[in-house]
């Protein structure tokens, strides 16, 4: 299989035309219907529904679809790192879970672009799932793991700066007056957690014997979201504290747990992969800004 071929295929699915992506790619339209055949006979399959209209992906063209396009993008990205093996150009790529401890990742980021301005980052967000899969497929150099989540089996550099559970609640909610949330508090009124913390009963240690108590009206994967459905009165959210900044109007606040609830930090990469030079200054100056944090840190 051509990776030729696979550019061809996507610039067709872009263009949703076979003229369109001809033209696009500077070749004639008999060549291009001609690699698209010979493509579906290498596969077995029939990739394209083709009308007057505009082109259409088959099921299988719609599963062809995805894998050609991590495909050429494995491929330009490890074009890229052979180039930046001795340069110091190219593109890292994070997988993150939201997390105000990203802070001292992007202190760290800003030293790497003073020192190295042909190198671009990229920063992925999403839940732990998210982020095992970008680790796994290759494309992602590292990722950025919240909470009880297993780092066994990454080289990983786990961050001294630590996340805050708390409630996002409206100000004019039964806890008005409080400051903080003990977990009596939760007992019997609605909550909204995330799909991953549901999964993972992020809480039940903290909650002890009350866990089975809680009542977990829905889940979210994104943090605003949520806070539009706490504004409105569906429930309090359990969220980590400083990832959002509700608008004034919204009527909301967050307040921490008692005793304090913490979630670990960690980046993490896989351990046989060889590092680039710029990936390799952009962990010396986040372990740099670790050691700066403990420095700081009052005795």
């Amino acid at each position: 299989m051509d990776i030729r071929v696979l550019r061809y295929f996507l610039a067709a699915v872009e263009a949703q035309s076979i003229t369109g992506a001809a033209k696009r790619l500077f070749v004639t339209q008999p060549t291009l219907s001609r690699q698209f055949h010979e493509l579906e006979d290498e596969l077995g399959q029939k990739l394209f529904e083709r009308s007057n209209r505009r082109l259409r992906l088959t099921p299988k063209g719609e599963q062809f679809l995805e894998r050609a396009r991590a495909i050429v993008e494995l491929c330009d990205k490890t074009r890229a790192e052979m180039r930046a093996q001795d340069e110091l150009c190219g593109d890292i790529r994070i997988a993150a879970g939201e997390t105000p401890a990203l802070r001292t990742l992007a202190r760290a980021i800003k030293r790497l672009r003073e020192a190295a301005p042909n190198v671009r980052c990229h920063i992925v967000s999403g839940s732990e799932e998210t982020v095992r899969s970008e680790l796994h497929s290759g494309l992602t150099d590292l990722g950025v793991l919240v909470g009880t989540a297993d780092a066994t089996g990454y080289a990983s550099l786990r961050l001294k700066t630590r996340d805050v559970w708390g409630v996002i609640t409206r100000t004019d909610g039964p806890w008005a007056e409080k400051t903080r949330i003990e977990a009596q508090d939760l007992v019997g009124e609605p909550l909204l957690c995330s799909r991953q913390s549901y999964e993972r009963h992020e809480f039940s240690g903290w909650l002890k014997y009350l866990a089975e108590d809680l009542k977990i009206v829905g889940t979210f994967n994104l943090l605003y979201n949520a806070c539009l459905e706490a504004e409105a009165g569906v429930g309090h959210v359990l969220a980590l504290g400083g990832i959002v900044n509700p608008a004034p109007e919204m009527q909301l606040k967050w307040l921490p747990l008692y005793p304090a609830l913490y979630a670990d930090v960690s980046v993490v990469w896989e351990p046989g992969r060889r590092l680039t030079k710029p990936l390799q200054m952009l962990l010396d100056f986040l372990q740099q800004e670790e050691a700066a944090l403990a420095n700081d840190a009052p005795a």
